[in-house]
């Protein structure tokens, strides 16, 4: 009998501890907020991005042990930053996939996500008749950094320095550079010199800088934007947008008619921009007189064109021309210039001794004025701007003690 109280007496004593033990961890689960799911419910444990290869990453999906029953992994969703939802449409293993209580999976999504590195993006599994689960992460913050350079002279080629950023966690390995105008136009694979591509990559450490010269003729494409893809084997891409310079800006500035005696000539002054982005090499001027054309050798030009005079920006050349006008006075004649790079001012004047000047007008279009004496020069441009105008050179300065400068005359 004692035997037998003693036995029932430890039997309820389990029974009591183990009440009170579940009534003391339903109370902390209760004021915790926690609850047993009602539908079935999964959780994303661990997402992978690989360094080596943009094209995939990986999800690893549990259905935990206190879940219900079995789920059906049905999809996984990718929502970028911008607040974009893409759906993998590729895994391995493929898609619907069933998933047992306790049980986990990791399953490759094929889905490129080069221009994202460094964001956040949200993981989303979803299940069938249950409740998904949502992830966070960030993928590895590898950065290619752009630069470029031209040179306005050589519309030909522009030079592209790429750095791997010091943040970057990997090498990466360079195969390609394109452009992309701005109406659409791609420009794959242009030629680089040193050359990079898939079959022959350069490889590019964190904290590292490749200069590339790349070839392209932008000379018809000046002032106008562009964005320069940079491409890699593991997928990564830089992007960057850039401007070309604007044209070079050359204006015929005057023209003045001369006699010495019975011998007679002109000037052409020709003038290069402030704004121009680089010097401008003239190397032919032509006048059209009477449907006739005369080309530097019919003009004997001083300087000679052979090799082209150079005029840098904000800076003026006169050209003497021997050449005997008075057998067309007061007809048109019109005036060519032409630089290596194909810019051409032109101007039409009519043939009459004295000093043409094409001069800006603050409040309308170029006007032409006309000095009936070679030696007084007429300044077309409005007072305030006497000072600061290039037309000041041609005329001695109002406080300056230096002599008025004579005309320049061709060797006789």
């Amino acid at each position: 009998m004692r035997r037998a109280t003693l036995a029932l007496l430890f039997v309820a004593c389990a029974l009591l501890s183990s009440f009170l033990t579940y009534m003391v961890v339903s109370g902390y689960w209760y004021r915790l907020g926690i609850k047993v799911p009602g539908l079935p419910s999964i959780a994303i444990t661990k997402v992978i991005f690989p360094t080596e290869n943009t094209s995939y990453f990986k999800v690893k999906v549990l259905n935990p042990s206190y879940s219900l029953r079995s789920v059906e992994l049905r999809d996984i969703y990718v929502i970028t930053p911008e607040g974009e939802v893409h759906r993998v449409e590729n895994t391995t293993p493929p898609l619907p996939k069933k998933l047992d209580a306790g049980k986990a999976i990791m399953l490759t999504c094929f889905w490129d996500w080069a221009n994202y590195t460094g964001r956040e993006l949200k993981i989303l599994a979803i299940i069938e008749g249950g409740s998904g689960a949502t992830y966070l992460a960030k993928p590895p913050a590898v950065k290619l950094i752009l630069g470029v350079s031209f040179n306005a002279s050589r519309p030909f080629w522009f030079i592209l320095n790429i750095t791997n950023s010091p943040d970057s966690p990997a090498a990466v390995n360079l195969t390609g550079v394109d452009l992309v105008l701005d109406n659409g136009t791609r420009l794959e694979d242009i030629t680089t010199k040193p050359k990079v591509s898939p079959e022959k990559p350069y490889g590019l450490e964190p904290n590292s800088t490749l200069t590339l010269n790349c070839t392209w003729n932008w000379l018809r494409y000046r002032d106008r934007s562009f964005t320069v893809v940079v491409k890699t084997i593991q997928g990564y891409r830089g992007y960057k947008s850039f401007r070309t310079p604007g044209p070079v800006i050359i204006k015929i500035r005057e023209v003045v008619f001369y006699t010495v005696g019975t011998t007679y000539y002109f000037n052409i002054t020709v003038f290069n921009e402030p704004k121009s982005p680089a010097p401008a090499r003239i190397s032919h001027i032509e006048v059209v007189v009477n449907n006739t054309r005369f080309g530097p050798e019919d003009l004997n030009i001083t300087p000679p064109l052979k090799p082209p005079v150079v005029v840098q920006p904000n800076s003026s050349i006169t050209f003497t021309c021997l050449w005997n006008w008075s057998r067309y006075q007061g007809y048109d004649m019109t005036i060519n210039v032409e630089t290596v790079l194909g810019y051409t001012p032109n101007a039409t004047i009519k043939i009459t001794q004295g000093t043409h000047r094409l001069a800006l007008s603050l409040n309308g279009p170029s006007r032409l004025c006309i000095s009936p004496s070679s030696k007084a020069l007429l300044l077309c441009a409005p007072p305030a701007q006497r000072r600061t105008s290039t037309l000041c050179a041609l005329a001695p300065f109002p406080r300056s003690n230096r002599p008025e400068w004579l005309p320049r005359r061709p060797r006789i």
